[in-house]
């Protein structure tokens, strides 16, 4: 009985991750990114990068990033260097660098693919 409750929690998570995964929440988030990118009147645009955190699509820049690490959700020696491996857009040069979805198209927005630099073991 444990087994089949085990395994059917487990399929439940695949689907979960999936839907939360898929082609238009990673555009919704691209274009989220590029809107905080722009700014507003009252505030000046930055650098956003969209990360897969938590099982959905995390659109941060880089004091988030850092208040993440103070928070505990991201290791404290993580830096936005070191996190370029697990990056899947950045709105700096319009850089796509999601494994699945590499010809992702948003009207307006000249979007190019270049693939993430391997997350290497030794520092």
């Amino acid at each position: 009985m444990k087994n089949i409750i085990i395994k059917a929690l487990t399929q439940l998570l695949i689907i979960r991750t999936k839907w939360r995964a898929n082609r238009l929440h990673f555009v919704k988030a691209i274009k989220q990114a590029e809107k905080l990118a722009i700014g507003t009147q009252r505030q000046k645009g930055k650098r956003t990068y969209i990360y897969f955190l938590g099982g959905k699509y995390r659109v941060v820049n880089r004091k988030q990033v850092q208040w993440l690490k103070n928070q505990g959700a991201i290791k404290s020696t993580m830096n936005l260097e070191k996190m370029k491996g697990i990056q899947l857009y950045d709105t700096q040069g319009h850089v796509n660098s999601h494994p699945v979805y590499k010809n992702v198209e948003v009207p307006g927005i000249n979007i190019i693919f270049q693939p993430a630099k391997k997350l290497s073991t030794v520092n």
